[in-house]
């Protein structure tokens, strides 16, 4: 309950907060490449039911094709994580949390693994232990082994341990200026 009106609070401060960004953005990209300018692609969240996940953007054309590329700016917006504003529409959903495992896309997830099983006990967050243990290797880290870190969130989940995980990744981001692998 705690953590949900943490959730709600935060994700509107930072909504309302980023909409002007995410405003400018959204028109840059539209002014760079043609498409829509959000990009919503399959995750799995709590219990293993599927939801879309909204984030900006960031290649020409379909990120659905390979290889695809990415433009200009998307380059830039990807590399400050600034793509992931829109997801703040999914925290206030409820669909996901702002502290959690990150959220998989279905082929990587195998639902009768209890490590999966685990991860999938508890909602999918925008910031994570997970990202935070591999940084700028995340991405290039294989689904069986950045999936260890999410295990360990969801077997000791707490509000301390949340956050921890919120500072650090605050941290992370205005350190390194991303949070997420460089592209």
């Amino acid at each position: 309950m705690l953590k949900r009106a943490f959730d709600l609070v935060l994700a509107t401060v930072l909504g309302i907060v980023f909409a002007p960004l995410a405003l400018v953005l959204a028109l840059i990209i539209q002014l760079e490449s043609r498409g829509p300018f959000l990009f919503n692609s399959r995750r799995v969240g709590k219990g293993g039911e599927q939801f879309f996940y909204h984030r900006l953007r960031l290649v020409k054309g379909s990120p659905y094709k390979t290889p695809y590329e990415h433009t200009r700016f998307g380059r830039f917006i990807g590399n400050l994580s600034l793509d992931e504003i829109p997801a703040l529409l999914n925290v206030l959903k409820g669909e996901m949390s702002l502290i959690g495992p990150r959220a998989e896309k279905p082929e990587k997830v195998d639902l009768g693994d209890p490590d999966w099983q685990k991860v999938l006990s508890v909602k999918p967050g925008l910031f994570g232990l997970g990202v935070l243990t591999f940084l700028d290797e995340y991405n290039q880290t294989s689904v069986r082994n950045r999936i260890q870190p999410e295990v360990h969130y969801a077997d000791n989940r707490s509000f301390l341990l949340d956050m921890k995980i919120l500072l650090k990744s605050l941290y992370y981001w205005i350190r390194m200026g991303h949070l997420k692998g460089r592209f």
